[in-house]
This record gives structure tokens, sequence and C-alpha cells, in this order.
């Protein structure tokens, strides 16, 4: 990565600016940290991962499956189930609890019969209700908060070996086990009147047992192993480019500076603190057996808003933001059709002129379509929550979500290229730009086209168990690469690449980035649009 002074002598740097900043940004990065550790909720010392939720059984859904967990090799999980049913579950007898590997699960879940499913179970037991008697609907929805109903619990504990006995000539791994409920008499006969409806609540334990052969209990499953040495790796990386990034804003203190910078910077930021969400969730997570939701939750959208943000740079910078109109070019010959492919291939301006002008842009289409790219990145991010509230699952292909996600990326992709393609050849593109395009064209269909290749080889070429960790570390490297490369492309001097020689972005020597301030932003001559911020002093572009 190249660094320069980017051709600032003439501004007046304040004098009391030095490099004590970094540690004012630090101290305040540690009192984030410390306020989101004490939205950890306080009872840390419950003794295992815990699952909840409803299960009712019936003739079209005769099994309930209560959670999944993954256990390390020459280990095991040890279970704790507690099972609350609102009224007599009539046929006891057939009401059964199963344990299943991920060796067998496709099986399984192939299966159209519950009598053939549970071939496949590596341990059985059955499930017995004792009486509790009358005691008051605490379910939700109940027609009268007074009412009471005949409540009957079940308590299951055992322990499950990893790998179980039939499978010791088998590699000894990691491996998932499935834990679910059935009653396969519902498909022979009707009486799912003689089912109530049923809670759950399950612990699990990743266990292993030590050279005096006592246990040694961790909360966090083994797919989890390595993520947290990851997660310290991401804040510390994202960290220094923020702060890269920040060293050359505060440089222009009283100056000018694009705010193109400010975006990198807060992308940058926001992939740190989504990783300190997840880390703090980790840390909890190891002494509860819950984590914290809202940390989780918090991870995943900081985390869709980089990703969103990153996307809207790699997009304009091809398209042809912060290079002069006359290297971009007229686009297309239909004015509305240009003004509407200008906004596209441009959202991250776009979105700029429509706040700045009070949604009087020329370019509305275009913002709203950057607040679209953001808000589908939010959206996904929460539908991917769905389907696993223990960690993250945003980049899953395993999950709708993740699958959308991946379209997402390849739909960006191509407006990305084509709209470095219109640059090379809409205008009086110089031959040396029209190189660095190219490269630039490749890095950036690299980022859209990485995420799917990484997540397609994961689901195709690694098996299940290694499936997490690899997606994770993927995602974090092809993230990691990305801020990297568009942090380069905004520190960088004059003299780094045709792009910085004529990039409205980076100073340079034989002129004061002032002078064009009055020019339109890719909207033609009428466009009277703000290209410019004041930020006290400083003044910040937006062409």
């Amino acid at each position: 990565m190249q660094s320069s002074e980017w051709g600032v002598s003439h501004l007046k740097t304040p004098s009391t600016f030095n490099v004590s900043f970094i540690n004012v940004a630090l101290r305040k990065f540690c009192v984030l940290a410390t306020v989101l550790l004490c939205l950890a909720p306080k009872n840390y010392f419950v003794d295992a991962k815990i699952s909840s939720g409803k299960a009712h059984l019936s003739g079209a859904r005769t099994e309930a499956t209560l959670a999944k967990f993954a256990v390390s090799a020459s280990s095991f999980v040890s279970i704790d189930v507690n099972l609350t049913a609102y009224g007599m579950y009539e046929n006891e007898q057939h009401l059964k609890f199963h344990v299943y590997s991920d060796e067998d699960w496709p099986k399984v879940r192939k299966s159209p019969l519950c009598a053939e499913k549970i071939k496949y179970a590596e341990k059985v037991l059955p499930v017995i209700f004792d009486y509790q008697g009358l005691q008051p609907d605490d379910r939700k929805g109940s027609s009268k908060k007074s009412s009471k109903v005949e409540m009957y619990k079940a308590r299951i504990q055992t322990e499950v070996e990893n790998p179980s006995p039939n499978r010791r000539n088998q590699k000894d791994r990691s491996r998932y086990y499935y834990f679910a409920i059935d009653d396969c008499s519902l498909e022979l006969a009707n009486h799912d009147a003689g089912v109530p409806d049923m809670v759950y609540a399950i612990r699990l334990l990743n266990a292993y047992r030590d050279k005096k052969g006592e246990p040694v209990f961790d909360h966090l499953p083994a797919d989890e192993d390595g993520i947290g040495l990851l997660l310290v790796l991401s804040i510390a990386f994202s960290t220094f480019l923020a702060v890269i990034l920040f060293y050359k804003f505060a440089r222009t203190i009283g100056g000018e500076v694009h705010v193109a910078i400010l975006v990198v910077m807060a992308a940058c930021g926001f992939n740190a603190i989504s990783a300190l969400c997840e880390l703090l969730h980790r840390m909890a997570f190891s002494k509860n057996g819950i984590g914290v939701y809202s940390l989780d939750a918090l991870s995943s959208h900081f985390e869709a808003l980089s990703d969103s943000m990153v996307a809207l740079i790699l997009l304009s910078i091809g398209g042809g933001w912060t290079l002069p109109s006359d290297v971009v070019g007229g686009g297309l010959t239909n004015k509305s059709a240009n003004q509407f492919w200008q906004g596209v291939r441009n959202p991250a301006g776009s979105l700029l002129d429509l706040i700045s002008s009070g949604g009087g842009s020329g370019d509305r289409k275009g913002g709203i379509l950057a607040l679209t790219i953001i808000a589908v990145h939010a959206g996904l991010a929460q539908w991917g929550r769905t389907f696993d509230d223990d960690f993250d699952t945003y980049h899953a292909l395993e999950h709708p979500p993740g699958r959308a996600l991946m379209t997402l990326r390849f739909v960006l992709g191509l407006v990305f290229v084509t709209g470095v393609g219109m640059v090379r050849s809409g205008g009086r593109c110089p031959p040396s730009l029209m190189s660095f395009l190219t490269k630039f064209g490749l890095v950036g269909l690299s980022y859209f086209a990485s995420l799917p290749g990484v997540s397609m080889f994961v689901g195709s070429a690694l098996p299940y168990h290694r499936r997490h960790q690899a997606l994770h570390w993927g995602a974090a490297l092809v993230q990691a690469c990305s801020l990297a490369s568009l942090t380069w492309l905004f520190v960088g001097n004059a003299d780094a690449s045709a792009y910085h020689r004529l990039s409205k972005a980076v100073k340079h020597s034989d002129g004061d980035m002032t002078g064009d301030l009055m020019s339109t932003v890719n909207g033609g001559a009428n466009s009277t649009r703000p290209t410019m911020w004041r930020l006290g002093k400083t003044k910040i572009r937006l062409d």
C-alpha cells in the first residue's frame, strides 16, 4: 500500500494536531467496547448453550427439530432437555427423542416417512411426562390470563459420544448433531386432537475428558473454533485502515477533502464495530450459552452496512465518480435514459446529491437506488437472523437470504463492469487511464464475484462441518482486501497511478482542488446541484 502527504503543504494544518488523535480514537473505541459489553445480560453463569421454542406434532408434521450443535473431535455433547405440555399427551409411549449425526441428516430430511427417518438415529430415548397439576396458562394468545390448564413436564438428560460407538472405524472429526422429538404413530392414526401444545428448552455442552477422566466443558460449538481469532484480526485491520483514513482527513482540516474518503473510512469503522459486536456476543455466549441477541444483530447489520458502502463506492468509482466530466464522457444519447443511467452507475454520488438538494436532485432515481441497495443489504441481514439466532449467518448459501445476497452481488457486478466500460469508451479517456480502468474493473469484478465464488466453493467442495469457518474466513478476507484497495485508492498521491493523477479526490501539486468546485456532477450543464458541503472550515467535495 502506498501512502503520501497528498501534496497539501499549502493547507494550514492546525498546530494542535498531532499523533495524539490516535490515542483519542483508541480510547473512544475502548469506551464503545465497554458500553456494548455492559449490554450483556447478567445471568452469565448458566451452564450451557440454550435453545428454546414451541413444538406441536401432527399427522402432517410428525417430528420437530429442537437444535443442532457442533461437537469437537474425541469429545461428547452433554444434553439436558426440558419439555412442557399444555395438556395430556395421550399416546405418550410413541413420543421419542432422537439424535442424528451430520452423515445421516441429509437422508433423514429426504425420507418421506417418520418410520424411515428414525432408522438413522444415533440414539433414541423415551419421553415420559409427569403431571404438574393445574397451573396458569402462560401461552401467548390464551383467551384468559387467569385460566388454568393441566401441565405436564418431562426431562431428558444424556450424553452422546463423538464418534459414537458404531462409528469407531470412521474418521475422528468434529460433527454436527441434530436433536428432534417425533411421534411416528401420527402417520398411522388420526389422533391429532390428543397432541397438546409443547414448549422446550434444550441445553447443550461441548465437552471432553482430561487426563484424569474429568469432563471439561465448552459452551461454544466446535464450528466456532478459530472465529474468535478472525474477529480480533478483523478489528485490528479495519481499525488500522480507518486510522489511516482519519489521519489523511485530519491533515485537511481547514482545507478540502473528498467525501469518498469519509465513506470508505466509515465502511472500515462499521466493519470493525461489526467484528467487535460479534466478539462480545461470543464472550457472553461462552458464559451463558445464549449470548446477547442485540449484539449479534448489530454485528449483522453493521456488516451489511459496510458491505453496501463498499459496493456503492466501487460502482461509483467504476462509473466515473471523482473523474473530470470530459474523461467520463456524455453517456447515452437519450437524455432521460442517460440521466437514469448516470444515477445507476454512480449511486453514491447520486445519493449525496439527493441529500444535498433536499430531494430535488435531477438524479433522484439514482439516489433512491443507492438507498435501496443499503436497505436490501439490511433486510437480508435481518432475514438471515430468522434461520439461526446463535451466530451470524448473513453469507450462508444454505439459507435463502444468503442466496439472495449472492444474486445481488452478481447483478451489481454486471452494473459495475458496464459502468467501467462506458468510462473507457465514452470520452477522452487517456491510454494510461484505460489501462488502470481495465485493472480496476478486474479487481472490482473479483470483489462482486469472489463472495459468490467462495460460497459456492465452500458449499460444494468442503465437508459440512468445515463450511462455517471457511465461509467466515473467506468473507472476511474478501472484505479486508476490498477495504485495503479502496484505502489505497484515496490515500495515494498523484503519482500512484493514472487514476490518482486525474481524480478529484487527490490533491495535485499543480493546482487547487477548488478550481472546479462549481462544475456539474455528471448531470449536464443545467445541473444546479451543490458540489460541496462545509464542515466548519473544511470543504467536503461531492463531485
